[in-house]
């Protein structure tokens, strides 16, 4: 995937409370990433293998660290691959990549089930779904998208991104992607509407409160049989600040891209005010499988 390649003309411009500007694509309604309309439109028609992994998740829930994991378990690497995650990233991947590259391959995208590609449905591809807390996500995406101001132009603060993030799509405001409430919404219905479809949820709080526990779990939905020293080399290399390092020794990665990775960190951006806003949003989600692990672990 050369990046260069890539179209980054906005057709839609939001703006946060202060008349900041976000740049992004509006895909009929949707609001995405500046990719280019046909680095999504062509989604659909990628080909999917029997043993290909497709990783999915709202941006900044963990997708990046769970990738990095699986590849560490499906490729038998001791080290983190050199390959970037974007390498594998639908939105954007190359066809011509992609199709050279070896399997068993970790796909990943941050769309909804029904824009991935077809054949995910028709094969029932495994899919695991990364969940983060709502809180924590929205801080760790307000830095993502300062990271990102080469493709969408936001300088704007977090005070004032924050509301983008409420509302997640209307007519003048919201994010790419949607809406965090609604993304995992959607993501419930799936599974409820498509029992035969494989789909494993991962919790960014559990990785980081057991690592090695969580990758077990994900050997047993993959059908791995990993010994316990893999295991704890997996979670060793993976851990996040040891991978984050890694990333940044190498110029992989910026380190706000990649920012702490903490639990709760949320607390030191949040008002008393915002923090009930969100939870307000979250009432959303009562009676999905969501509304009870996010907030307690």
């Amino acid at each position: 995937m050369n990046i260069d390649q890539l179209d980054f003309s906005s057709n839609k411009s939001v703006f946060d409370a202060d008349g900041q500007e976000l740049k992004l694509l509006a895909l009929g309604d949707k609001l995405l990433p500046c990719f280019g309309e046909g680095n999504f439109t062509k989604v659909k028609d990628i080909e999917i293998r029997d043993d290909d992994v497709v990783l999915v998740g709202y941006p900044k829930t963990g997708c990046h660290w769970t990738w990095e994991v699986l590849n560490l378990m499906l490729n038998q690497h001791s080290d983190l691959t050199a390959l970037s995650k974007l390498a594998g990233f639908l939105e954007v991947a190359s066809g011509e990549f992609m199709a050279r590259t070896p399997g068993p391959r970790v796909l990943n995208s941050h769309l909804w089930f029904n824009s991935l590609p077809r054949q995910v449905a028709e094969k029932k591809t495994k899919l695991i779904l990364t969940v983060r807390n709502p809180k924590d996500t929205a801080v760790s995406y307000y830095n993502h998208a300062l990271s990102m101001q080469w493709i969408h132009g936001y300088k704007g603060t977090f005070n004032s991104w924050l509301q983008l993030y409420l509302d997640g799509l209307g007519d003048s405001v919201g994010l790419e992607y949607g809406s965090y409430f609604d993304y995992y919404l959607d993501w419930d219905q799936v599974i409820k509407a498509n029992p035969r479809q494989p789909v494993l949820v991962v919790y960014y709080e559990n990785m980081k409160k057991d690592l090695p526990r969580e990758v077990r779990r994900l050997a047993k939905y993959l059908g791995l049989s990993l010994s316990d020293n893999h295991i704890d080399r997996i979670a060793r290399v993976a851990e996040f600040d040891a991978m984050k390092q890694d990333f940044v020794d190498r110029n992989h990665i910026s380190l706000r891209h990649l920012r702490k990775g903490q639990v709760g960190d949320w607390k030191n951006w949040l008002t008393v005010a915002q923090s009930e806003a969100i939870d307000e949003e979250m009432k959303k989600l009562d009676g999905t499988r969501f509304a009870d692990q996010i907030y307690v672990l």
